[in-house]
């Protein structure tokens, strides 16, 4: 298997699926190979597909909510505080405390989360905390278990609608998807997605979108490796310095 088949392989399925049939999962995968110039055998696609729909179940995080629960009853989190929940990129955020400080923070991200997964679980790791601002990374997955912007986009509108709905007083700031080595190949569907929450951000005083996408580009306009650790896709302590220099300011406004 050539480097690059491995690589779009791997991508593929270390990411939570969508919610379509098996058969248009599989054609899905296919055309996204296509697209990128990589051969895949009809049995690589379809155990792509059956890894894609199981991880498309909307309680398959549901173990890392129970840790979560367990973690409250443990010690009880702080109030008037800003959550940070999303994906991995904020799970791995281990300076979070240090860096958002003087506010209280409390992070809430589990990986290879989508939007549809933390939408489900709303309830148990969004709203019992009442926070006066959440921060939310969230998106990349989604569009790497090839769903549409449009569709990310939907999902993104349904969180935002919630918190609307459930938590008026909590403003919501939105890290853009970020670029990455390793997902340069949704490079225009990522920059899609972000304009879409960038649009809906200019028109809703209670949204605020913070870009990190040119900040973590080189002068060639590459996602700049110094930032990333080895994977290529998950950013190290210096790129976690410039998420906190983009995000922190937010916070003075609230």
């Amino acid at each position: 298997m050539s480097k690059m088949k491995t690589l779009f392989l791997f991508f593929v399925l270390v990411t939570a699926g969508c919610s379509n049939s098996i058969s248009d999962l599989e054609k899905k995968i296919k055309a996204q190979a296509d697209k990128n110039n990589v051969e895949i055998s009809l049995a690589e696609i379809k155990k792509t597909a059956i890894y894609l729909d199981t991880w498309s179940k909307e309680d398959f995080y549901q173990d890392a909510i129970n840790e979560f629960k367990e973690l409250d009853k443990a010690s009880t989190p702080p109030t008037d505080m800003v959550l940070f929940t999303g994906s991995s990129s904020i799970r791995f955020w281990k300076s979070l405390k240090e860096d958002m400080a003087p506010y209280n923070t409390l992070n809430r991200g589990f990986g290879g989360a989508q939007i549809a997964h933390v939408n489900y679980h709303f309830n148990e790791i969004v709203k019992p905390y009442k926070p006066k601002a959440i921060v939310f990374f969230c998106g990349t997955n989604d569009l790497a278990a090839l769903k549409s912007p449009g569709e990310v986009f939907s999902d993104f509108n349904l969180f935002y609608s919630m918190v609307k709905k459930e938590l008026p007083e909590t403003r919501l700031i939105v890290i853009g998807v970020k670029p990455s080595i390793a997902r340069e190949y949704l490079i225009q569907e990522e920059k899609e997605f972000n304009k879409l929450i960038n649009n809906l951000a200019a028109k809703n005083a209670s949204l605020t979108y913070v870009s990190v996408w040119d900040p973590m580009l080189t002068t060639e306009g590459k996602p700049d490796p110094s930032l990333f650790v080895e994977d290529g896709l998950h950013i190290n302590a210096k790129g976690y310095d410039l998420w906190t220099r983009l995000v922190k300011p937010e916070l003075e406004n609230l």
